[in-house]
């Protein structure tokens, strides 16, 4: 079989682009479509959030007949280069066949645009950034939860032989309502909440600007120790609140105060996935309906970012955020809640969770190489 690869610019082509997932997936029950509408919004150079702040190409390998059967991107983060290093381009958005030829392919089409664009190393999967879609699914093939990656087992060949080696992994664990709370941590939490400098509260929707600019600087400050962090842009925190608006779950999105300032935040979502899979894709005709039908019936919800200030990591704020998440989460009517993700050297946060009987399910692999 003879393949060509092609940069994508017509519009006709970047709805093959986006579809190719349907392809690859058509037997695969734990897939989860992603509606067609937002990844046209992703990928929009002219209106996606990423390109205030950065560059992409995307390429296609195509077969003898035309039809795709491989993409992925190339991008340079202008955001990531202010606060990390310039040496490094990124792949995201990967779907390939089983077949080496094609990933080999893409890879160097992507390579080699990312050495045009003066860079030495490429890193990914990310779909665009670090708390987008990212990270290529090793271990843990269920249906993923709401804005975490999925895909085939052989992908990880694929990356190996391509020269692709581990840059480092990060884990999702599964809180269930049925783990048993060790009584001390409760205490912990009862003790930190009777303090009276000490406020720990829901998230106010109302106030949601004003939230979100909260949220904002404990992530900027908190996660800065985080392998490849970058604090978001004002195009990203605008899309950020644009989508709390619909699927946070504001009784366990928390935010703790000391003496007045916000020095904490916990933030939990619901598994809207659950709802998703039944719009295939698509919110009309009938796509919009099914999604608010299976929202009502959602039992799962994602803990998908904590952080509290270093100089405050010593008052047991975090425990109190677990605790209440998981409390609190019960009683809502959520089976259990993923934590992700969540880097493999966040060595207290993986106690936190090991002493709350969570349980490690999934894995999640960043890959690099030279270029």
């Amino acid at each position: 079989m003879a393949y060509k690869v092609e940069e994508i610019s017509a519009t006709a082509d970047l709805k093959k682009f986006i579809k190719l997932p349907w392809k690859i997936y058509n037997n695969d029950p734990n897939w989860i479509p992603p509606l067609i509408v937002s990844e046209k919004e992703i990928l929009d150079k002219g209106k996606g959030a990423f390109f205030a702040n950065g560059r992409a190409e995307y390429f296609m390998v195509t077969d003898d007949d035309g039809v795709p059967v491989g993409r992925v991107s190339a991008h340079v983060n202008h955001q990531y280069e202010k606060y990390r290093d310039n040496e490094t381009g990124f792949f995201g958005f990967f779907e390939s066949i089983d077949d080496q030829k094609v990933a080999d392919l893409l890879f160097d089409a992507a390579g080699s645009w990312l050495q045009q664009q003066k860079k030495s190393r490429i890193l990914g999967p990310m779909s665009f950034g670090m708390y987008d879609i990212s990270g290529l699914l090793i271990e843990g093939f269920t249906p993923p939860v709401v804005m975490t990656a999925y895909n085939p087992p052989y992908y990880q060949r694929l990356l190996e032989q391509a020269g692709f080696e581990k840059a480092i992994d990060w884990y999702a664990f599964l809180v269930s309502k049925e783990n048993e709370i060790n009584p001390v941590l409760r205490k912990v939490r009862d003790r930190v909440k009777r303090q009276k400098n000490i406020l720990i509260r829901p998230i106010n929707l109302k106030k949601l600007d004003e939230e979100v600019h909260h949220i904002q600087k404990i992530f900027t400050d908190a996660w800065m120790e985080n392998w490849q962090h970058v604090p978001f842009t004002e195009e990203e925190l605008n899309h950020l609140k644009s989508e709390l608006k619909q699927i946070v779950v504001k009784e366990v999105t928390e935010l703790a105060f000391y003496e007045g300032d916000c020095i904490g935040f916990s933030l939990s979502i619901k598994d809207a996935n659950q709802a998703l899979k039944a719009a295939n894709g698509r919110l009309f005709p009938l796509g919009l309906l099914k999604i608010l039908w299976h929202m009502r019936k959602i039992n799962r919800m994602r803990t998908i970012a904590m952080g509290v200030l270093k100089e405050h990591r010593h008052r047991g704020i975090d425990i109190a955020f677990y605790i209440d998440t998981i409390e609190k989460g019960t009683k809502l009517g959520y089976m259990d809640s993923e934590c992700s993700i969540i880097v493999e050297s966040n060595e207290r946060m993986i106690k936190a969770l090991e002493d709350l009987s969570a349980r490690r399910y999934k894995t999640f692999r960043f890959f690099e190489k030279n270029i």
